[in-house]
């Protein structure tokens, strides 16, 4: 069975992204290709989150766990980027509370680093 080219898909979301990016900051994006592209990507993910479980189902709590925490480094470097490039602005609201959430999660990792050992 061939190999499922991962990195060509990633590339070619990221690609469509960068494209309706670009549609939406000119003012061309229809909302209804947009929620068709989520609807599509949210698909991808569920279908992709079943096989990483069928591939790790003998010990998929710790798969889950893994999962989460590169999720979240992900997540966290990217708003850091997007923070440091102006693409998210600092006068955003709701940037506060991001803040006081990421240092209750740097609080909560070392606690349980702590206790784990």
């Amino acid at each position: 069975m061939a190999q499922f080219a991962w990195t060509e898909q990633v590339a070619t979301i990221s690609s469509v992204l960068r494209m309706l990016e670009n549609q939406a900051a000119s003012g061309d994006l229809a909302a209804s290709g947009l929620e068709e592209f989520k609807s599509a990507l949210d698909d991808l993910r569920l279908r992709a989150w079943g096989l990483l479980m069928a591939t790790s189902a003998d010990d998929h709590h710790l798969f889950q766990q893994r999962f989460r925490i590169r999720r979240g480094k992900d997540m966290c470097r990217a708003l850091i980027t997007d923070l440091g490039t102006g693409q998210l602005s600092g006068r955003h609201p709701e940037l506060p509370e991001l803040g006081t959430a990421g240092r209750d999660l740097a609080t909560a990792v070392d606690e349980a680093r702590q206790q784990a050992f």
